[in-house]
């Protein structure tokens, strides 16, 4: 017997790496597609959702369907500013159990990606 394997399948266009996986339970992030692919596969979305919701590092919203195992650009074409990116983490499981939060001050002088990046690593 072999070994079954999934296909997680992106439609349109890729994220740009990193990203900020949201889970109903925790914020995850991922580097490259085999992270993301696992990441996605194991989030579930919030109660009243049908898709896990990925930020890519140019503050992009991706959606993540599980019953089709697909990754798609959001059709609301929303786009994620800084200071809500920070408010997800700092209100984040993650942050409250590590007890540490991204600090909101001087926003203007970081570049988005940046912030991404810094949250990213504290999600490792």
């Amino acid at each position: 017997m072999g070994e079954e394997q999934i296909q997680f399948n992106i439609l349109f266009r890729r994220p740009k790496y990193p990203v900020i996986i949201i889970s109903s339970d925790e914020l995850s992030s991922a580097y490259d597609l085999d992270q993301l692919a696992a990441h996605c596969f194991f989030s579930e979305p919030f109660d009243n959702e049908i898709f896990v919701k990925v930020i890519d590092s140019t503050g992009e919203e991706f959606w993540y369907s599980p019953e089709h195992v697909t990754l798609s650009p959001g059709m609301a074409f929303k786009k994620w500013t800084k200071k809500q990116i920070i408010e997800l983490y700092n209100n984040s499981p993650n942050a409250k159990e590590n007890k540490n939060s991204y600090p909101i001050k001087s926003l203007s002088n970081k570049r988005l990606s940046s912030i991404i990046s810094d949250i990213c690593e504290l999600l490792l």
